[in-house]
């Protein structure tokens, strides 16, 4: 569980600096951080999706996933509740869910979570997840200037999908197979391009409506015999 800890730690630190950092930013300085960190993650995601093994497999998922969302309301859900911890914390900004979605996606979104973590909890070798740490600590600090505190939460969802694998690893290991980790990283990559098109304010995607898709591309994954 160690590797598990410095990779929240370091989100969580890493948010902190960014936001003391964003405080002293000016506006213009803000929007090339903006800018520069939403290149950086469409070049991230882009890569990630074309490690895709099976196309069809990423575009029924996304495109069955995100029609799960929408029917679900996920985002509406994570907007109001959103609101009510804003409401609770007294906070101003730019919110708390786009920040807390955006970044959790990204730092639990990719094979190094899930094989790090089940490296660790079999064998107690950490150093999948502390590279990641590092990692996920210098995007903690960008994206907590360019949008906001809800940056720092996403250390939650980090240490409480890893500590999960970590916890399981013994069983989870036999279902994480190549395939499956290839396409839920690959699908997970085009959430990532969303990300980065609305931050680039190209084109506004719902995102949390998206997250069925991971699930449904594992499952397809598992499934797919062709």
């Amino acid at each position: 569980m160690l590797g598990n800890l410095i990779n929240g730690g370091a989100i969580f630190f890493g948010s902190l600096a960014g936001l003391l950092l964003g405080k002293n930013l000016k506006s213009a300085y803000q929007e090339a951080a903006i800018g520069a960190a939403s290149l950086a993650l469409l070049l991230l995601g882009l890569q990630m999706g074309l490690q895709a093994d099976n196309f069809i497999i990423m575009i029924v998922s996304l495109t069955l996933g995100s029609l799960l969302g929408h029917w679900l309301d996920i985002e509406g859900w994570m907007d109001r509740f959103g609101l009510w911890v804003e409401s609770r914390l007294s906070t101003r900004g730019e919110g708390f869910n786009r920040g807390f979605v955006y970044a959790s996606l990204l730092f639990c979104i990719g094979p190094m979570g899930i094989m790090g973590s089940i490296q660790s909890g079999l064998a107690g070798d950490h150093s999948i997840l502390i590279t990641k740490a590092v990692i996920d600590g210098i995007f903690a600090v960008v994206l907590s200037v360019t949008i906001g505190w809800g940056v720092i939460a996403s250390s939650l969802s980090v240490l409480a999908y890893q500590g999960a694998i970590v916890l399981s690893a013994q069983w989870v290991q036999q279902y994480f197979t190549e395939s499956i980790i290839t396409e839920m990283t690959a699908t997970g990559g085009m959430l990532i391009v969303a990300i980065a098109l609305n931050l680039l304010e190209i084109k506004k995607y719902k995102t949390a409506n998206m997250l069925p898709a991971l699930l449904l591309a594992g499952l397809m994954a598992a499934f797919w015999k062709a």
